[in-house]
């Protein structure tokens, strides 16, 4: 069952509407943990290029909601709250759990592991501390999802063109099915 619709926006998003989006997610990550009192999980896809809001881009959202939810479910947690944005820099969901913030975030990274298409996901796990790195649990730095190197070298060093991680993407997702 798909969260969101297939039918994207499509839209090409400028520099300042990525940073504005940025700052109105933050916002939202504050107020969720004022209210909510508990760990969240702020859930957003790595989509290079413009274009934010694709039907890739919610493809891979849907698969990474259906784990989060899957994983709840298995492990038994709470959740306080649940809401999906659907943008135009793309797909945003928050998620309260009541459970430690370490636990969420390691099994959050598992689970990005052990998905074919996990590394296109980005799930933020915010504590009482702010956001856990994956680093502060051990865990190596999210890969390439092209060469394997630490994606944030390759992208800043803009390794790969824009058609070559698009290219990439489809590859991921292309064999995956929505439940």
């Amino acid at each position: 069952m798909s969260i969101l619709p297939e039918q994207a926006s499509n839209h090409k998003v400028t520099l300042d509407e990525i940073l504005q989006s940025r700052d109105a997610r933050q916002q939202r990550q504050f107020d969720w943990i004022g209210r909510c009192q508990t760990t969240i999980v702020s859930l957003t896809i790595v989509t290079p290029g413009e274009v934010k809001d694709s039907e890739i881009a919610r493809k891979a959202f849907n698969l990474a909601w259906q784990e989060l939810e899957q994983l709840c479910q298995q492990r038994q947690w709470t959740v306080a709250a649940r809401e999906v944005f659907c943008l135009p820099t793309g797909p945003e969901g928050l998620i309260a759990i009541a459970q430690p913030a370490e636990v969420v975030k390691r099994a959050c990274v598992e689970r990005e592991q052990l998905s074919p298409v996990g590394r296109l996901w980005d799930m933020d796990v915010i504590g009482e501390q702010g956001i856990i790195s994956r680093q502060s649990l051990g865990f190596a730095p999210r890969q390439c999802f092209i060469c394997q190197r630490d994606a944030k070298i390759c992208s800043r060093e803009r390794t790969h063109s824009i058609q070559a991680l698009h290219d990439a993407m489809e590859a991921l997702l292309h064999d995956v099915e929505i439940k």
